[in-house]
């Protein structure tokens, strides 16, 4: 694990510890809303990469345009209100994209990610019918399970874990209010700075940036 990656983990695992410990002992007097949110839904992911000079140089004139596909995947939401106006909130999900060459028309391979990211979300106007935010952040892209076929014949295939840095935007529209829960709607858009590594075997390394928007909708609960 280089220096960069060791401090951005080190940085994103003192952040959530700050968050959960806040989380447990912060309190508002007078305030009744909910504190507690969990999300979940579908998330579109869409990654805007950017392979290496070099690795272009070797690659496009054997197999053409080398591409990582879109994916449809899960995710799941935990969020936690410091106030009406200030929340922070965990992003989970895994997601498998496919590798493909001829300009998207050969499928070469795949790449599992596991991307937790960590916001810090702005609710200007929390009790709107339509309540929109703005959030920033940090993520860690994991991948995992890689694999490449090149003209025929496999390749080890590695892509290394990266730490990035994350910004969100969306609403929340509320469907049911009761003393006990909340349940709303929500839509949002992600962008992830992402500069990670891929090794492939015999080939040597080189740099990939994954740079992905996700856009995602879901259904809450506040409680």
């Amino acid at each position: 694990m280089n220096k960069r990656l060791r401090v951005g983990v080190m940085c994103f695992l003192v952040i959530s510890l700050f968050v959960f410990v806040t989380a447990s002992v912060v309190r508002a007097e007078g305030e009744d809303f909910k504190r507690f949110g969990v999300k979940v839904g579908a998330m579109y992911i869409i990654p805007d990469e950017h392979f290496e000079s070099n690795f272009r140089t070797f690659s496009e004139p054997l197999v053409g345009r080398t591409t990582i596909d879109n994916a449809l995947a899960p995710f799941l939401n935990l969020e936690y209100f410091f106030t009406r106006n200030i929340s922070t909130e965990l992003v989970l999900t895994v997601s498998k994209h496919d590798v493909m060459f001829a300009n998207g028309d050969v499928n070469a391979g795949s790449v599992w990610l596991l991307p937790p990211s960590l916001f810090l979300k702005y609710h200007p106007i929390p009790t709107a019918c339509i309540s929109p935010y703005v959030g920033v952040g940090m993520n860690v892209v994991i991948p995992f399970d890689e694999k490449l076929t090149i003209l025929g014949a496999p390749y080890d295939f590695s892509v290394s874990t990266a730490v990035g840095w994350a910004v969100k935007f969306g609403f929340d529209v509320p469907i049911y209010k009761s003393k006990g829960f909340d349940l709303y709607f929500n839509a949002d858009a992600m962008y992830y700075g992402t500069s990670t590594d891929m090794t492939i075997g015999g080939l040597g390394k080189f740099d990939l940036d994954l740079n992905p928007w996700i856009v995602s909708t879901g259904i809450g609960v506040r409680f």
